[in-house]
């Protein structure tokens, strides 16, 4: 797919909101400490596709020491239950990314599905603008994301699906406007959610620091905002150092009304510290 956008860089911080930089005496090493993240973000970007093709779970089982007690054991549970995983880049955008990527993969063939989320696109812009976002920024983003919905719809395959999400310049503008989606939600019910800020921020300063900005990493917050927002329930299987020998499961539902007894996550990812990477069942 080409298109005018091919040649952008997309940040969500830097079209939206510039107003969180200052300037300090220390500008010989923040500029060392600049060209060091660039090396590193580099190398990332070389040795990791945004989205791999799906691998057999078992292939983890080589990243970590066969004495590895703790990890060895919860592998074991996770490979009798999910046979692959697709991995994301470790870029601080992979929840977003392999939510969007899921999302589409699972309703490749469910037109209607696509179609009411297309309509959801065109309704935050409203709500975003209503906030007090640019219009003109706001429609640049969802434009881009339309545009794959529609590529999609038209050619419903995971071919075409994994070449998208593998150009910079369409995935990240999905994962900038699931970042909006994650704000705007986070501030319409800011009453609720302002309880779990730490901090005592308030929620456009939150929204503006820990949300919108691309890499900045997601913990349960972002998750249940983006999951209420786009209304797309989530299995996230949590696989951590933790001395339980079990495996943790945390189910977010898309509405209030869901049953916990017969939840079905639309989308089900693998949280390992830091990381998010999709996973698939047997």
């Amino acid at each position: 797919m080409e298109t005018e956008h091919e040649q952008t860089s997309v940040s969500v911080s830097d079209n939206i909101d510039k107003n969180n930089l200052s300037c300090t005496s220390h500008d010989i090493d923040l500029d060392q400490q600049s060209q060091q993240q660039r090396l590193i973000e580099n190398e990332v970007k070389e040795n990791q596709p945004l989205i791999s093709a799906k691998i057999p779970t078992t292939e983890l089982q080589h990243e970590y020491a066969s004495d590895d007690k703790i990890y060895q054991e919860k592998l074991l549970e996770l490979i009798k239950k999910y046979k692959y995983i697709r991995r994301t880049r470790r870029d601080g955008n992979c929840f977003y990314r392999a939510f969007a990527f899921g999302y589409l993969e699972r309703n490749l063939n469910n037109d209607s599905e696509l179609e009411r989320f297309r309509e959801l696109t065109n309704k935050l812009t409203e709500q975003l603008i209503k906030l007090g976002y640019s219009e003109f920024t706001v429609e640049d983003v969802r434009d881009v994301v339309i545009e794959i919905i529609d590529n999609i719809r038209k050619n419903p395959n995971e071919t075409n699906l994994i070449e998208c999400f593998c150009s910079e310049n369409y995935s990240d503008y999905f994962v900038a406007y699931l970042r909006l989606f994650t704000s705007a939600y986070l501030q319409m019910n800011r009453e609720f959610f302002e309880n779990f800020i730490e901090d005592g921020r308030p929620m456009k300063q939150f929204c503006n620091t820990e949300v919108e900005p691309m890499t900045r990493e997601s913990d349960n917050i972002h998750i249940i905002a983006l999951t209420k927002a786009a209304v797309v329930p989530l299995r996230v299987i949590y696989m951590d150092r933790s001395q339980q020998s079990t495996l943790t499961i945390h189910d977010f539902s898309a509405n209030d009304e869901e049953i916990t007894e017969t939840f079905q996550p639309m989308i089900t990812v693998l949280y390992r510290p830091g990381h998010y990477d999709l996973l698939y069942e047997n």
